[in-house]
């Protein structure tokens, strides 16, 4: 049985926004569908991340305002963005199926400096990804690598089209 501190968590990582402009009832519509046919946590998690990798989702730094109800209009609209839009896209999601979801960011990557032997780490390394309560325990996932695998493997600058710049 989970503890004060755990449940706690996961009242909080299951809260939606109660604002109507930003209720995203498209996403919430959605999720109750998939989540009919995936009763299983970890089955329903598998299928938003499938479901990611197979739509024509694209990665971009210059993303199309989204406006009211934003993850709608990411999610069923424009399906452009960066990994913010993909981590908290991905977290509405599974707090729709009731599964506690949280965003995390912190870097992706960096570069080793050969003289120093140290790693620079750069503002353009910034990452979000998600984790998710499952069997008890916070679990790592990013939706991001399910849409542009090159942005987890290579790094910012090898997952973007040569005419877009980086920032910093």
């Amino acid at each position: 049985e989970p503890g004060p501190e755990l449940e706690r968590d996961i009242r909080e990582n299951l809260r939606l926004p109660s604002d109507r402009a930003r209720s995203n009832p498209r996403t919430l519509d959605f999720a109750r569908e998939l989540r009919r046919a995936h009763s299983d946590d970890r089955a329903y998690i598998d299928a938003v991340l499938d479901w990611f990798n197979k739509e024509s989702f694209y990665y971009t730094l210059v993303p199309p305002l989204l406006g009211a109800n934003p993850v709608d209009g990411f999610l069923f609209g424009s399906r452009r963005g960066f990994c913010e839009h993909y981590a908290s896209a991905f977290v509405v999601l599974l707090r729709a199926a009731g599964i506690p979801a949280r965003v995390v960011t912190g870097y992706q990557g960096g570069t080793i400096n050969p003289n120093g032997n140290y790693m620079i780490v750069r503002q353009s390394d910034a990452h979000a990804w998600a984790e998710a309560l499952v069997g008890g325990q916070w679990r790592r996932f990013d939706p991001t690598a399910a849409v542009a695998p090159s942005r987890i493997q290579l790094g910012l600058g090898g997952s973007l089209p040569a005419d877009e710049p980086i920032p910093m």
